[in-house]
């Protein structure tokens, strides 16, 4: 019996060897090396100070040395090694802080900062921001990629990636780029948003009269009148100075007129010069009621054709999306309607399933003042 307990005790020490190689494996897994700073990064973006925060940085950098494993089980003692956090020598280390936090609402300005880290020495003198945003985002920093501290406008609902790399006076790099998500959430009811790509247009993210191409985001209500442009045998509605929320008429009283209720819609932003968004939101939509989605090309400003990309959010979800549908100026895309309180969303088709694009659409009893 003796030789059977001994071995089984030999085999007792292997899978406890074992187990723990796999533990250390992916304790040493928890690094930068493999992970990316963004998960340090929620570590740090508490930290109240410079001060703190290089004592807690310390904190997660492993000892370099080798950890020894032993049993009660043999008198043989296992060495293990740990891939540990290991910065090159003098080079600086950052992490991004925001003040608004990782969940904001759209179009809400960040202000984000380099907080830094020193593993050796050189205060940092250099910095380059860069950000993956949702398709449609043309956003820049302000006032430029190269500012410690810039803000970003969070224009677009999505999920924005942003990084930054740093250089030292002695001009080391950052020794891993920091990392930091935002998402980007509607918070109301109905969330309608509207972006577009004009490939003529060579910066999207330039401002000022005519510096892009003009569309507009149309949402109607179901008392919505007019004439019958489109030639389907009932009033199209749209331009209606009353019924259709958009940037003629931005904030429609349609529901209660007590001023405390949320129950009307509202054009958060009307862009004139290029790329979008366009938003229109509503809180509280009223009962057993149909909302019409369209847009219109109202001025190309000479740079041609633009994509257009509609999506439809219901209480955060994102429950409807038609994109790169191609707009010529003055061209009507009516695009979807929205049944309430269902949320159930159908995009407005023709028989042979295309978009329905009304071109050179313009509405004759639309006066502007």
């Amino acid at each position: 019996m003796e030789p059977n307990r001994r071995r089984y005790t030999m085999f007792q020490e292997k899978v406890v060897v074992m187990a723990l190689a796999l533990v250390f494996g992916l304790l040493s897994g928890c690094g930068l090396d493999d992970l990316g700073q963004s998960d340090v990064v929620s570590q740090l973006d508490s930290v109240p100070d410079a001060a703190s925060a290089v004592d807690e940085f310390k904190n997660i950098i492993p000892d370099e040395g080798v950890p020894l494993i032993s049993s009660n089980w043999s008198e043989e003692t296992t060495a293990l090694g740990v891939v540990g956090i290991r910065p090159a020598k003098g080079s600086p280390a950052t992490v991004i802080r925001c003040e608004e936090g990782r969940e904001v609402l759209p179009l809400t300005t960040l202000h984000l900062s380099a907080v830094e880290r020193y593993l050796a020495k050189g205060e940092i003198i250099k910095w380059k921001w860069s950000v993956e945003q949702p398709v449609g985002s043309v956003s820049r920093f302000v006032p430029s990629d190269t500012s410690p501290d810039p803000t970003f406008e969070t224009n677009v609902a999505g999920v924005y990636r942003f990084s930054l790399e740093t250089w030292n006076a002695d001009g080391v790099p950052s020794w891993n780029p920091a990392f930091y998500d935002v998402f980007v959430i509607p918070g109301e009811a109905l969330y309608v948003e509207l972006v577009w790509h004009t490939p003529e247009d060579l910066d999207e993210s330039d401002t000022g009269p005519e510096a892009g191409s003009d569309l507009d985001l149309h949402f109607l209500h179901r008392w919505a009148a007019g004439p019958d442009i489109d030639g389907d045998g009932a009033p199209d509605g749209w331009f209606d100075n009353l019924f259709d929320c958009f940037w003629f008429n931005a904030h429609p009283n349609w529901g209660s007129y007590d001023p405390t209720i949320n129950d009307d819609p509202g054009l958060d932003r009307d862009d004139t010069d290029g790329g979008g968004p366009e938003c229109i939101n509503l809180d509280i939509p009223e009962q057993n009621a149909t909302y019409r989605v369209g847009v219109h090309y109202w001025n190309d400003h000479s740079y041609g054709p633009a994509h257009a990309r509609v999506r439809v959010y219901i209480y955060s979800f994102l429950v409807f999306e038609a994109a790169d549908v191609v707009l010529l100026d003055k061209d009507m895309w009516e695009v979807c309607t929205i049944d309430w309180p269902s949320g159930a969303v159908y995009a407005a088709l023709t028989e042979d399933g295309d978009y329905v694009v009304t071109p050179r659409y313009e509405n004759p009893y639309f006066f502007q003042d």
